[in-house]
C-alpha cells in the first residue's frame, strides 16, 4: 500500500541554522510531496544568508514573516520610523548588514499568504500571524470565538499560521455552509501552528514542526496532523553568536536571546513589550535596561498578555 500524501510545514526560524538542519534532515527522513514555510526566516539568529540560501535552493515556498518584512523594509522610505532607531533595535540592524540585495527582494516580495489546493484533498490556508497583520498571531489561549473572529475572512477547512512561537491544533466552529440535505450549518476549521524551529517560546527549546498527511477517514479526506520536536545543538549555537559578531552588536540583547534558547520561553520578545511602556532614557538605551527587566520580570509575570 502507497504512502498517503505527505506535507511538511515549518516556520519561525530565526536564522536558527543547526535547528533548522535537524528539521531538514527529519524531513529528507520522512519524504513529504512538499514543503511550505510560514515566515520569519530570518533575525535573532546568526545564520541570514545561510538560512535564505537553503530555502531558495530547495525551492520551498515561504509566506511573509512580520520580521521578514521590517528589515526588508529597512532603509527605505516605507520603513516604521521607529524601527530605523538602530540604538533601540541593533540585531535588527545587524541582521540586515547580513543581507545581500537578492535577499532583500525575495523577503519583501514574499506573499502574506497562500491556498494550497491539491486535487481530493481539504484545500489549506497559510500565513504567518492573522489575516492581514504578520505582527498579531493566535495563541494556544485564546478562546474559540476569538478565533474564528480573527480568521473569519477564510473558508478553508484547515488554516495553517504561526508567529507565536507556540504549537496548536485547534478545531473551531467556521463560517455558515449549506447543507445538502438540510439547513445551514458551521463548517468546522482546523488550526494548527507547528511551533518555531529556531526559537520556540512553549518552554520546550527543542526545533519544532509539522507533518500533514491525507487520510481517508469514513470515505472522506481529511488532513492528519503530526507535531514534531528535535533536540539540537545548542553548544554550537551559543557559539555563532560570539564569532559572527551579534553578541558584539548587542550583548545585553544576545543574553535575553541566549536564555531563550535555552528554556523555550519568550524572553526575547516578552522584553521589548516591557520596554516600550518605559521611560524614554531606557527606551533609547536597551543595553542598560535588560538587567532591570529581568530583576522582576519572568514565568508567571510577563509583560504581554495572552
Amino acid at each position: 500500500m502507497s504512502r498517503p500524501l505527505r506535507l511538511a510545514i515549518l516556520g519561525d526560524i530565526h536564522g536558527n541554522l543547526p535547528a533548522f538542519e535537524v528539521v531538514i534532515d527529519d524531513i529528507d527522513r520522512n519524504s513529504p510531496d512538499a514543503v511550505f514555510l510560514l515566515g520569519d526566516l530570518i533575525n535573532r539568529c546568526p545564520w541570514t544568508q545561510e538560512v535564505l540560501d537553503i530555502v531558495r535552493q530547495r525551492g520551498w515556498l515561504s509566506v511573509q514573516g512580520n520580521h521578514d518584512l521590517v528589515i526588508s523594509l529597512l532603509h527605505t522610505p516605507d520603513c516604521w520610523p521607529v524601527f530605523n532607531e538602530r540604538n533601540r533595535f541593533p540585531i535588527v540592524h545587524w541582521t540586515w548588514e547580513q543581507l545581500r540585495p537578492e535577499d532583500i527582494h525575495y523577503l519583501l516580495n514574499l506573499p502574506h499568504d497562500l491556498l494550497i489546493e491539491i486535487d481530493d484533498a481539504p484545500p489549506l490556508r497559510l500565513f504567518h500571524g492573522l489575516p492581514g497583520d504578520p505582527f498579531s498571531g493566535i495563541t494556544p489561549a485564546a478562546d474559540h470565538s476569538a478565533i474564528a473572529a480573527s480568521i473569519a475572512v477564510y473558508d478553508e477547512p484547515v488554516i495553517l499560521c504561526g508567529h507565536t512561537h507556540q504549537p496548536l491544533d485547534r478545531t473551531i466552529d467556521g463560517p455558515r455552509v449549506a447543507s445538502a440535505d438540510g439547513p445551514e450549518r458551521n463548517a468546522r476549521q482546523r488550526v494548527l501552528n507547528p511551533g518555531s524551529v529556531g526559537v520556540p517560546y512553549n518552554g520546550d527549546p527543542r526545533a519544532h514542526y509539522l507533518l500533514l498527511d491525507l487520510v481517508e477517514e469514513n470515505g472522506e479526506s481529511s488532513w492528519q496532523p503530526q507535531l514534531r520536536q528535535l533536540d539540537y545543538d545548542r553548544d554550537r549555537l551559543v557559539r555563532a553568536f560570539h564569532t559572527s559578531g551579534q553578541s558584539a552588536a548587542s550583548e545585553a540583547v544576545t543574553k535575553l536571546m541566549l536564555r531563550t534558547l535555552e528554556d523555550g520561553l519568550p524572553w526575547i520578545s516578552d522584553f521589548p513589550q516591557w520596554l516600550r511602556d518605559q521611560p524614554s532614557k531606557l527606551r533609547s538605551n536597551p543595553e542598560s535596561a535588560v538587567d532591570l527587566y529581568l530583576e522582576s520580570h519572568g514565568p508567571g509575570q510577563w509583560a504581554f498578555s495572552g
